[in-house]
């Protein structure tokens, strides 16, 4: 048994995270931007007092931020709650479109060879979708992580 896993949205795919690293949802208000910034980090969000770097994780995996180009106001939910997470005694913040479920996962089937991204760690097969089950700590590497760490703790 794999254990309990926050499933949510990015655009038209869906991705898992074990809720073990997850120790928030919360949605998403007013992000402070950072200069000179790489492109994948929104900027910082204040949790409780706390700074908290944001991710976006449409621009890190480079997916589209719409993901229903049939409905009107779906531009509108990009990023609309935030996945806090532990990463290395560190919190970082995962934008996200959606949070789906919650769920108990069984069995996680290993990624075929095409998919070499060192962030999934395989596929939560489900009788009406698939979805990747994402690896927290290598969404991001070390260099970034202690980067993001150090803009957390000026602010």
């Amino acid at each position: 048994m794999v254990g309990q896993v926050v499933i949510f949205a990015l655009g038209a795919e869906e991705y898992g995270m074990p809720i073990d690293v997850v120790r928030e949802i919360t949605r998403l208000e007013e992000t402070r931007s950072i200069p000179q910034a790489p492109p994948h980090v929104l900027g910082l969000i204040n949790l409780r007092g706390q700074a908290i770097p944001l991710i976006d994780l449409h621009v890190r995996f480079g997916i589209s931020s719409v993901g229903h180009e049939d409905s009107d106001d779906a531009a509108l939910n990009t990023n609309s709650f935030a996945l806090i997470t532990e990463i290395h005694q560190n919190l970082v913040g995962f934008a996200v479109d959606k949070v789906i479920e919650v769920r108990t996962i069984d069995e996680v089937a290993p990624p075929p060879p095409l998919i070499t991204a060192p962030f999934i760690r395989g596929l939560i097969n489900l009788p009406d979708r698939i979805i990747m089950l994402l690896v927290p700590d290598r969404v991001l590497d070390n260099n970034e992580l202690l980067g993001l760490s150090d803009l957390a703790t000026q602010s």
